[in-house]
């Protein structure tokens, strides 16, 4: 069976707990896949115990599996929580039901979900470059968002998702974004495939932006 890596968990950070379940997800999907099962679908009955009732010593090979998964799964998610709020959760004796009170301690309220979505449309809606920004620089911002809309189940048209880069981009791309924006198959592309196209031409545009006469060895008097 897999360790557990304590400085591979990906640790929560209670303001961004909607991305945090997806790494955490991915995380025990890759060390060992029954640990995700568990979470979900809480600690298995082991041979010939009662429903309901006090769980026996493990009785074979089987039983012995189960509660190992089950026991990382819970570990797992322990040490993903900062100490200030391990008390909190101490009374978890399995791994759904810490999963269930880590929903319920960090997942916000529909109004709250409601309000962050709609702040995250209207940066959406209001994203460009930045003064002296790169496009990796703008890229790395606007994928950054459009990963932060995801986690809140926001909808996505690869199309839109697209072009908004291209018109998010500086005045000094307009010549390499034109041909891209004229284009039939912006729908289909993927944001990453599209960024790498437009890197081939950032040195160049790097370089245009510089004034005239500029060199990295003149010298201030």
């Amino acid at each position: 069976m897999e360790t557990v890596l304590v400085s591979k968990v990906p640790m929560l950070k209670p303001n961004e707990f909607d991305m945090w379940k997806i790494r955490i997800r991915q995380y025990m999907l890759l060390t060992d896949y029954g640990m995700w099962e568990v979470v979900e679908n809480g600690p298995g009955t082991d041979e010939g115990a009662a429903e309901g009732g006090a769980r026996p010593p493990p009785r074979s090979d089987a039983d012995r599996k189960r509660r190992q998964t089950e026991m990382k799964a819970l570990s797992t998610l322990l040490l993903a929580i900062p100490n200030e709020y391990q008390h909190q959760f101490s009374s978890c004796t399995d791994a759904k039901a810490l999963w269930t009170a880590l929903e319920k301690r960090f997942s916000g309220t529909k109004s709250t979900k409601r309000n962050q979505k709609a702040i995250l449309k209207q940066q959406y809606e209001n994203f460009t470059s930045l003064k002296n920004e790169s496009m990796t620089q703008t890229f790395d911002r606007f994928n950054k968002l459009i990963g932060e809309l995801a986690t809140m189940d926001v909808q996505m048209d690869k199309d839109d998702v697209n072009r908004k880069f291209l018109r998010s981009l500086g005045e000094e791309w307009t010549i390499y974004t034109v041909s891209f924006r004229q284009g039939d198959n912006l729908e289909d592309k993927e944001l990453e495939d599209l960024y790498n196209d437009l890197r081939i031409f950032e040195a160049e545009v790097e370089t245009k932006k510089r004034p005239i006469g500029y060199s990295h060895n003149t010298v201030g008097v």
